[in-house]
């Protein structure tokens, strides 16, 4: 069969607008497939222009989706279906949404093990199996909904072929090769949707598996996609061993938590084997919303954290996520000042999104907290619910404030005059590029003005909160 993938782009201007990493879900896929003998290519548009004519001659199109891109996804889905082809979606957001999806595709493949739902879906197609015997599918029969049990999770994560970018139009671009190690993550945030799609226990893969990998791409830059790199240390240990024993001394980067300098050994070989930067999941400055989203971990551990990864030449990437029920105002302000005084490289101050799938989403759903259902804003710079100790406003603004406090002109034009001439010159210019724009986007203009009208105060005790028939803004 001739099969086309999509990956939907973010919508907006976004942290990630510079940097060229696509999601594993659908180049895991596309090397199953092309296993099997059909002809597949994958489509991102930020990588890419999508080749409509083609994709639209297809037996079938899978489109992956995250809830911010779900919007988008089911605009192609209409539109493809309008041509007579039939599509599939799968992602964590239509796992969770599958009756919403089935009003814009013929098949949603729920949970993971999307590779193996593709093949038995194509079977089906072809007559050799029936729908309902394919693991984790949702369609349409006479007019009612059927979702299939969803698939037993994976537990030998080495079955999994390497990830095939070069299936993916405009692989060429790649600087950084995305490289995924392990699933799951044991930790209860309740905010976060990978324990909700992957589970509470981690899978790993084996580092002779990964180790094969990465010398089977030779790639010039690494960024390993796992949720909790150092997870399981003495696997992480055996990795990077291998990986300096093989010379493959790469510069790489991944997310951990701030564990992970408990274990000296371990910083010392993530230095040798060339770690040059770590995302943490910081979350909080405010030691009463870490404990709220269950984080496991102390202000204090931050600032040690930070602290000793720099002693190994290691750089930051805080990723702080703002407006529980226990932030407000001040609290936003704290934690740009937090991250300025522990000199953090650069941040992400994401903005509380309630995801689908989620405690957060079902707690904050049941209390009629959330007033904007449109997918494309859950993208953690617009704020879609309503914050207890600050109005929505309130928290939009002083997000937007603490980026641009963060990425400064004055502390870009300080690396300058110390002829700082790094990335991260560079990664400050970019944040204050990305800020820049989305400030002057007429779409965010609008979101924000909205905003202001409607909460131009904080909410009165009582008032009583709703959403409009299109998932927009409403308040009464």
């Amino acid at each position: 069969m001739k099969i086309r993938l999509i990956e939907p782009e973010p919508p907006g201007m976004h942290v990630y607008a510079k940097v060229l990493l696509p999601r594993l879900g659908l180049p895991i896929i596309a090397a199953t497939l092309k296993a099997h003998g059909h002809d597949v290519l994958i489509y991102n548009s930020q990588m890419a222009p999508i080749d409509w004519d083609d994709v639209q001659s297809a037996d079938l199109v899978g489109l992956s989706s995250t809830t911010s891109t779900a919007t988008t996804a089911y605009e192609f889905a209409d539109r493809l279906r309008t041509h007579g082809t039939p599509v599939v979606i799968g992602g964590s957001h239509v796992t969770f949404m599958a009756d919403e999806a089935l009003a814009h595709v013929d098949y949603v493949a729920r949970g993971e093990g999307g590779e193996q739902t593709m093949l038995e879906l194509i079977e089906a197609l072809n007559g050799t199996r029936e729908l309902q015997d394919v693991g984790g599918l949702s369609f349409t029969c006479d007019g009612t909904a059927v979702h299939n049990p969803l698939r037993e999770r994976l537990t030998d994560l080495d079955e999994l072929p390497f990830p095939d970018l070069r299936l993916l139009v405009g692989s060429e671009r790649l600087t950084t090769m995305p490289i995924m190690t392990s699933w799951g993550c044991p930790f209860a945030c309740n905010f976060c949707s990978v324990t909700a799609m992957f589970g509470r226990k981690y899978r790993f893969r084996s580092a002779e598996s990964v180790v094969a990998e990465i010398k089977d791409k030779r790639p010039s830059r690494i960024f390993f996609y796992d949720d909790n790199m150092a997870a399981d240390k003495k696997r992480l240990k055996k990795l990077l061993r291998m990986m300096i024993d093989e010379n493959l001394i790469i510069p790489w980067s991944a997310q951990v938590r701030t564990d992970v300098v408990r274990d000296r050994e371990l910083l010392e070989l993530m230095q040798k084997s060339g770690c040059e930067l770590v995302y943490l999941g910081l979350e909080s400055v405010n030691q009463a919303t870490l404990d709220g989203y269950k984080k496991a971990q102390t202000v204090d551990d931050i600032v040690e954290g930070i602290r000793l990864l720099h002693e190994y030449g290691i750089r930051s990437h805080g990723m702080f996520v703002l407006g529980a029920d226990t932030d407000d105002v001040q609290t936003v302000r704290d934690t740009v000042t937090f991250a300025i005084k522990n000199r953090i490289d650069t941040v992400m101050l994401n903005i509380l999104t309630p995801l689908p799938g989620t405690p957060q989403y079902e707690e904050l759903d049941a209390a009629g907290r959330i007033f904007d259902k449109r997918w494309h804003l859950y993208d953690a710079h617009h704020v879609v619910f309503e914050p207890k100790l600050m109005t929505p406003y309130e928290l939009q603004m002083e997000d937007l404030r603490g980026y641009m406090r963060f990425y400064s002109l004055r502390t870009w034009l300080r690396y300058i005059f110390a002829l700082k001439f790094t990335k991260q010159l560079l990664f400050h210019w970019w944040g204050m590029v990305i800020i820049h724009n989305w400030r002057k986007d007429e779409r965010n203009k609008a979101f924000i003005k909205a905003l202001k009208r409607m909460w131009p105060r904080p909410t009165p005790p009582g008032a009583v909160r709703s959403v409009s028939s299109d998932g927009g803004l409403r308040r009464s």
